[in-house]
């Protein structure tokens, strides 16, 4: 049984999640900005930035499994501090990186360090939160990375402009390691009565949640989404160079735009699933990936820096109706003891896709003479198939029974 939190402890874990993940994306993104100097430095081909663009989300998405599994188990307060602790320490190891090798695997370990991360907040929420206002509250967490994306990377290009990269990064790892501890005084720790119940077996097992049909098509949707805003995340950066002849501290403040609006989107979005309920989610998933995939189409088809802003702004306002729909989507179909293990699979989906499009594009560059047409090509298809599988999605119209079993959806 959940026990009571008052609103004060609430609205601190609220504020030490959303610091958390502010500093989580910033952690992030910077390679994106970063890679334009390290490129230089070890000269690097656009395939060989490509794998160091896509390494993180090897073990990122291979940890949210565990990640959720682990929160369900042992509570989330446990796992997101010692998220923290891991990835700030290989974030600031980044900046010592002295060759291709080391800095690939500088980027996985830094995502065994984050990738347990997401499953384990979403434990945090349902922990904390009554059920009528955890898409509000999931989504304010989710919003976070596009404000640490929207402040990051402008913060990231001024640092790489003045500082270097290489002191960037031990910067983002102190930081990190300052938010750890504030985050463990503010998450309240399981009470016994609640780990005695997991203990006593009031989970579903792996089989039982793996065997859900819609599960499986909100990751493959969140697959979908995740090429296009990963895509994005990771090669927009050197496109804004090398096609619009942008330098890195302008590239920062051009890609705030779409982020911060992005930010704003996800925070709408979560409110209106809260107040219109299920009948929404499948619109909001379809209608976010469609448009998605229209307004990158539309972003190749110019060469104008001020309609390239517009068109990547709506695209990203689309896709994030995608991104707050499929993370509150555990929180409102889903038993409670599940959600980490849950939001882990649909997550695992999700970050697959930050493996192979970072990768997938450097090789579409490279076979393409430096032209980005098809790799945003590609990004488009992805799109295209999200749209496809949320229409064969169906939401339970009735609010979700506090019980272990996990509906088979068709």
């Amino acid at each position: 049984m959940q026990a009571q939190i008052s609103r004060t402890r609430q609205s601190a874990v609220l504020v030490a999640l959303f610091i958390a993940w502010f500093v989580a994306y910033a952690d992030r993104i910077v390679i994106g900005t970063a890679i334009i100097p390290i490129a230089k430095e070890f000269a690097l081909s656009d395939t060989e930035k490509g794998y160091v663009l896509g390494a993180f989300y090897v073990t990122y998405a291979l940890m949210q499994l565990g990640g959720g599994w682990l929160a369900d188990r042992h509570g989330s307060r446990k796992v997101l501090v010692g998220c923290l602790l891991v990835w700030s320490v290989f974030t600031a190891l980044t900046g010592t990186a002295w060759s291709l090798a080391s800095l690939v695997a500088f980027r996985m370990l830094f995502g065994v360090g984050e990738g347990s991360f997401s499953p384990a907040n979403a434990s945090a929420v349902a922990e904390t939160f009554p059920q009528e206002v955890r898409g509000r509250a999931q989504s304010l967490m989710s919003s976070t990375a596009f404000l640490g994306s929207a402040v990051g990377t402008a913060l990231v290009g001024w640092t790489i402009y003045h500082y270097g990269w290489r002191l960037t990064f031990p910067l983002l790892g102190a930081l990190g390691l300052l938010v750890a501890v504030s985050l463990f005084f503010a998450l309240p720790s399981r009470s016994r009565a609640e780990a005695g119940s997991v203990a006593a077996g009031g989970r579903s097992t792996w089989r039982e949640i793996a065997g859900s049909t819609l599960l499986w098509r909100i990751a493959a949707i969140w697959f979908g989404s995740c090429i296009i805003s990963l895509g994005l995340q990771s090669w927009m950066p050197s496109y804004l160079l090398r096609v619009h002849g942008i330098d890195i501290l302008h590239i920062g403040m051009v890609s705030a735009v779409p982020f911060a609006a992005a930010f704003l989107g996800t925070i709408a979005t979560g409110y209106l699933i809260d107040r219109s309920g299920p009948r929404v989610l499948k619109p909001f998933l379809a209608g976010g990936a469609l448009l998605s995939a229209l307004f990158l189409a539309l972003m190749t088809t110019t060469t104008s820096l001020p309609a390239l802003i517009v068109f990547w702004t709506l695209c990203m306002v689309s896709y994030v109706v995608v991104y707050a729909t499929v993370f509150a989507i555990p929180l409102k179909q889903f038993p409670r003891e599940n959600v980490g293990r849950t939001i882990g699979i649909i997550n695992f989906g999700g970050q697959i896709a930050g493996a192979v499009a970072p990768v997938a594009m450097g090789h579409l560059i490279t076979l393409n003479h430096g032209s980005y047409l098809s790799a945003f090509y590609l990004l488009i298809g992805a799109g295209v198939m999200a749209f496809i599988v949320a229409l064969t999605c169906n939401f339970d119209t009735k609010q979700q029974p506090a019980s272990t079993t996990i509906q088979n959806h068709v």
